[in-house]
Order: C-alpha cells, then structure tokens, then sequence
C-alpha cells in the first residue's frame, strides 16, 4: 500500500487530537492486544491470528466477516463479559501518562476522540471516566447473564480511520488539517497520511516513519504536553 502524507500543519493550528488505542494508549510487555489475547485463550492457538489477517489482507474475507470469525469463536467457547475483563485487567494496562495526557488535553480546550481497532470493553475497563468526545472501536453486547449476545464490526479501523477523521472534520467544521492523530501500526497509516499533525507513539512498523511529523518513544506520551499548549481556537462544545 503506497501512502503519501497529508501537508504538515503547525501544532498551534491543532484542534482535535485524536489517539489509536492498542499500542497507544494501551499496552501489553510483549505486545499483544486484545484480539490476539482473546483468541489464545479461546481460540487455542495464536495461529489464528496470523491466519486470519492474511485471509483479510489477500480479500478472501471482509473486516467485519475476520470480526465475526473471532467474536463468534469466544461466544461458543463459553466467553463472557466478567471473563474477558479479567483477561483484559491481569494482561493490559494504560501506557504511562495516558490518563493525565488525555485529560490536560481536554481541559486545555482540544476536543480529544478515540479511532481505534480495539474493543469498546477495553476502554470501558481501564478507562472508565475518559474524556473523549467520540470513540470509534468495534463493540460487544451482553446479556443480563453476562454472556455475549452479539457485535458491530467498527467501519473505522484500517483504511477506515481515515473516513472516521473525515467524519469528525464534517461535524465540527474543523478540517483535517487541524487534526492530530496519534497511532503506532500500519492501521493507523492511513489516519496518519490524512492528519495535519501525524504523530507515531512506540512505532511498530518503520513506515510509520515516513509519514509523521513526531515520534514519541515507549513511554513519553507526555511530550504532546509540550506539543500542544492549547488551541488558537477552542471548540465550543454543548
């Protein structure tokens, strides 16, 4: 995939800053998320990973039909909400400073939004009290029980994160240009090459590189402090 980035604006022109979540604002030692941890443990192997994101990679199956091969595997291996949270609070955590990042960021007058791959559970875990304005992620229902009783692929991740900052730039005027996002893997190039401000946190993939105008290394998120002291122009938000 050739991606060619977006025409760098200045930092004091940002109003929105946007964040991946997996890798950006939540990490694993060894790197894994939250797809991959799922499967291995009711999926019984870490192949299915693999196997999976080359069939959607060749065009043999859809974004939402490899969404539907997972969550469905987890469902009839007995997954439940309680369950995949202790998945999710023993293996995950925020990445440092994520909280009080996002937070200042908000209170400086940056609309703040998630466009991300993840699932909302995770969020909704470790993450309760966000302050972000949208979150674009895939979702899980439960039932009273806690069993899952069904989903909604996310249309945003891959080359969809791209669309999510289209949408985001239509509904509150601000173009593109004045949108940071702030991503670590080649789902995110698509997102980075449109951004006025691309930003990589923790790069996974050396392309990466070739697109942002900053790199933050592991645990330095909180140099978008020094990034972003707050908007010309804040939004005005009901």
């Amino acid at each position: 995939m050739s991606v060619v980035a977006h025409a760098s604006s200045p930092e004091n022109e940002v109003r929105i800053v946007a964040f991946d979540v997996d890798g950006t604002l939540v990490e694993h030692d060894r790197g894994l998320v939250i797809w991959q941890l799922l499967n291995r443990r009711y999926g019984g192997s870490a192949d299915i990973n693999v196997q999976r994101y080359q069939a959607f990679k060749s065009g043999a199956i859809t974004y939402a039909q490899w969404v539907d091969l997972d969550i469905a595997g987890w469902q009839r291996q007995g997954a439940t909400r309680d369950r995949i949270i202790e998945v999710i609070r023993k293996e995950l955590r925020l990445v440092a400073d994520a909280r009080q990042v996002t937070t200042e960021l908000k209170r400086r007058g940056y609309m703040v939004v998630v466009v991300s791959g993840t699932l909302d559970i995770v969020l909704e875990t470790l993450f309760p009290e966000h302050p972000f304005r949208h979150v674009f992620t895939n979702r899980i229902r439960f039932d009273d029980s806690g069993a899952i009783e069904g989903w909604t692929a996310t249309a945003y991740d891959m080359a969809g994160k791209a669309e999510a900052l289209r949408l985001v730039s239509r509904q509150t005027q601000v173009p593109t240009s004045a949108i940071a996002f702030v991503g670590d893997h080649t789902n995110d190039l698509e997102a980075l090459a449109l951004a006025g401000c691309p930003i990589a946190y923790d790069p996974k993939d050396d392309a990466l590189k070739d697109v942002v105008r900053h790199v933050l290394p592991r645990g330095q998120l909180r140099r978008l402090l020094d990034l972003f002291p707050g908007p010309e122009h804040p939004l005005i938000l009901s």
